[in-house]
C-alpha cells in the first residue's frame, strides 16, 4: 500500500499543472482582504475630511455673521456645516444632523500671563467661535467584523469673531 502511495505522489513531482491555480486560491484571500481595508480606510478618511469642511464653513459663518440674533447665526451656521448651505441643501454626510454639532464661544485674553500676544488685537479680550462634532462611523462593516468595536470621528475648528 505504501509502494502504491508513493507511486502515486511520484507523479506529482514533476507535473506543474493546477500550480497556478493553487497559488491563487492561495494569495485570494488576502489581496481581497487587503482591498476592503484599503476601501474601509478611504471611506473614513472620507468622511472625516467632510466633516472638518463643514465645522470650518460653519465656524467662519458664525465669526462672520452680522445678525444681531446669536441663535439665528447659530441655526444658519450650523445647517451650513451639515448641509453645504445656510437654508436646505444636502447632507454632507449620510447620518450627520444638526444637533451633533456642539457652539461655544470663548473670551480669551490678547496677552497670556507671560506677556506673550497671543492675538493681534486693539483690545484685551478676543471673542473665538469653536465648532466641534462627532459623528459614530457606520461604514461597510469591515472595521467591526476584525473586531475594532466603535468609532467615533471627531471634527472642530475655532475662528476669531470678526462680526457681531
Amino acid at each position: 500500500m505504501f509502494i502504491a502511495l508513493r507511486q502515486f505522489l511520484r507523479g506529482f513531482h514533476k507535473d506543474e499543472q493546477g500550480a497556478a491555480l493553487v497559488e491563487v486560491a492561495l494569495v485570494a484571500p488576502f489581496v481581497l482582504l487587503l482591498s476592503a481595508g484599503v476601501f474601509e480606510f478611504s471611506n473614513i478618511l472620507n468622511t472625516r475630511l467632510l466633516l472638518e469642511a463643514g465645522v470650518e464653513d460653519g465656524a467662519r459663518y458664525m465669526a462672520r455673521c452680522n445678525d444681531s440674533n446669536w441663535s439665528t447665526c447659530v441655526t444658519l451656521g450650523t445647517n451650513l456645516a451639515v448641509n453645504g448651505a445656510v437654508t436646505d441643501g444636502s447632507p454632507r454626510v449620510t447620518g450627520w444632523t444638526t444637533p451633533q454639532i456642539t457652539v461655544t464661544v470663548a473670551h480669551n485674553q490678547a496677552v497670556d500671563g507671560s506677556g506673550n500676544q497671543l492675538y493681534l488685537s486693539s483690545t484685551g479680550i478676543v471673542d473665538v467661535v469653536q465648532v466641534s462634532t462627532s459623528l459614530p462611523y457606520s461604514g461597510i462593516g469591515l472595521w467591526g467584523y476584525l473586531g475594532f468595536g466603535s468609532l467615533n470621528i471627531t471634527a472642530s475648528h475655532q475662528e476669531r469673531v470678526f462680526g457681531w
